[in-house]
């Protein structure tokens, strides 16, 4: 009888002990989903943030385009009117391309290396996240960075910039609303936090000056190209 009666309690003991541990295990999913909901909401929030930037950026650009139609059908007949029209794009075209010296707000970072080493995929992701928060001239190091700019990694310590070999520290101009790009820069689980390994310092400032590119076709290359005429 007495052998039964521990049989049976050995029994409930071990179910009780089951059931705690699938209890355990659920507590401990459901919590691990939550964090993975958490982050996956947080991820989303700043898609959409980056999404509205960017449709925000297309919707400027396009009243920009349209206001430049106006005047290029007012000013037709008027050849100093188109002269001075024509001018003013050439110069915003070369100022677009990173053909001239540029100054303006915007802010200063510096990153060097600490419990690792930088990377080229940390100074593009920077590099990315200024883009995308309307940085309208960029430098590492004092080389302009532009559309045919290279960033990548050359040996252990060096990453090539537009044909140079450089090393840590970095020092990333950008020229842009000071308070958009702080805020950009800042967001949680953004591309500064990323870098949390790293020596990283932030600074705005009021007057920064952006060389131009080197125009020495190391950069900018065109031999390749044939414009087509008549389009």
């Amino acid at each position: 009888m007495k052998y039964g009666r521990s049989i049976a309690i050995t029994a409930i003991c071990v179910l009780l002990g089951m059931i705690m541990a699938w209890q355990y295990k659920s507590i401990d999913y459901n919590e691990r989903e939550k964090s993975l909901e958490r982050k996956s909401i947080e991820e989303l929030k700043d898609e959409l943030i980056r999404e509205q930037r960017n449709n925000e950026n297309l919707s400027v650009r396009n009243a920009e385009l349209e206001k430049e139609n106006k005047e290029y059908e007012n000013s037709k007949g008027d050849v100093t009117k188109e002269t001075q029209i024509l001018k003013h794009e050439l110069e915003r075209a070369r100022i677009i391309a990173g053909l001239v010296d540029v100054k303006g707000k915007g802010v200063v970072i510096t990153i060097d290396n600490d419990l690792v080493d930088v990377t080229e995929s940390n100074l593009l992701n920077v590099v990315n996240e200024l883009r995308a928060s309307d940085a309208q001239a960029i430098s590492i190091n004092d080389e302009r960075i532009v559309g045919s700019s290279e960033i990548r990694e050359a040996g252990r310590k060096f990453i090539m910039i537009n044909g140079k070999q450089m090393r840590a520290p970095f020092v990333i101009k950008a020229i842009a609303n000071p308070e958009k790009l702080d805020r950009a820069l800042m967001l949680l689980g953004g591309v500064l936090d990323s870098l949390e390994e790293l020596k990283v310092e932030l600074k705005k400032q009021d007057n920064i000056i952006i060389n131009k590119v080197r125009d020495d076709g190391s950069v900018i290359k065109t031999d390749l190209l044939t414009p087509i005429v008549g389009k």
